[in-house]
């Protein structure tokens, strides 16, 4: 199933590191695992198509901002420094 990332947190089964607003894919288990984090949950599930972000986003005036929130100037320069972040995760 497809969540959102609420609160940025290390996935130590994974071994990865989720940021703020990106969507993952994780098993029903899994997610209310991660739903029932005291205080506040890491994740939320993702109800539609339309609730998926697509980064970069274009935020006007030719700057973008990548699922890091690094902002960017042009659409090319954010499509490359996005590809480089899903690299290093």
């Amino acid at each position: 199933m497809k969540v959102k990332v609420l609160r940025a947190f290390n996935d130590k089964p994974n071994k990865k590191t989720h940021k703020v607003e990106k969507i993952i894919d994780v098993s029903e288990e899994r997610f209310e695992e991660l739903k029932a984090v005291k205080g506040n949950p890491l994740v939320e599930e993702v109800e539609s198509d339309n609730e998926i972000n697509e980064f970069p986003k274009h935020t006007g005036g030719g700057w973008y901002v990548t699922s890091s929130g690094e902002k960017v100037k042009g659409k090319d320069e954010a499509l490359e420094a996005e590809n480089l972040i899903e690299e290093v995760e």
